[in-house]
C-alpha cells in the first residue's frame, strides 16, 4: 500500500541562500555522492553498507533540495550526515585557528586605524 504521507509528517522548508552558496554546496555534495556511490560498489569492504546507502540517499535528497531550493524537514539522516561532514571539514581546514587568526588580525588593524580593539 502506498504511503499517504511520503514526508513522514514533515514539511517543506525554503532554502534562501546566496547563489554562490548553492553552487558551492552542489559541487561539494556531488563529490560526496560520488564517493558514497563508489564505496557502495564494493559493499563487502564497508563496515556498514546499509548506513552508507542511507547516507547516499540523504545526500541525494539534499542535492534535490538545492535544485528545487526547498528541503523536507525533519530529515534526521541528512542532518546527521551534514553535521558530520561539517565537523570533518572544519577540522581538516583548521577552522577554529583560522577564525582566531582572522579576529586577532582584524582587532589589531582596528587599533592601527585609530579605533579601539
Amino acid at each position: 500500500m502506498p504511503c499517504d504521507n511520503p514526508t513522514g509528517g514533515g514539511s517543506l522548508a525554503a532554502l534562501s541562500l546566496p547563489d554562490e552558496h548553492f553552487a558551492f554546496l552542489r559541487e561539494e555534495m556531488t563529490g560526496w555522492l560520488g564517493s558514497l556511490r563508489s564505496d557502495l560498489r564494493k559493499p563487502e569492504e564497508l563496515k556498514d553498507p546499509a548506513r552508507t546507502q542511507r547516507e547516499a540517499e540523504a545526500v541525494e535528497r539534499l542535492l534535490v533540495g538545492l535544485t528545487t531550493r526547498q528541503v523536507f524537514i525533519p530529515d534526521e539522516e541528512a542532518e546527521a550526515y551534514l553535521r558530520a561532514a561539517l565537523a570533518s571539514h572544519d577540522k581538516e581546514n583548521g577552522y577554529k585557528e583560522v577564525v582566531a587568526a582572522h579576529d586577532a588580525m582584524h582587532g589589531l588593524l582596528v587599533v592601527l586605524e585609530g579605533g579601539e580593539s
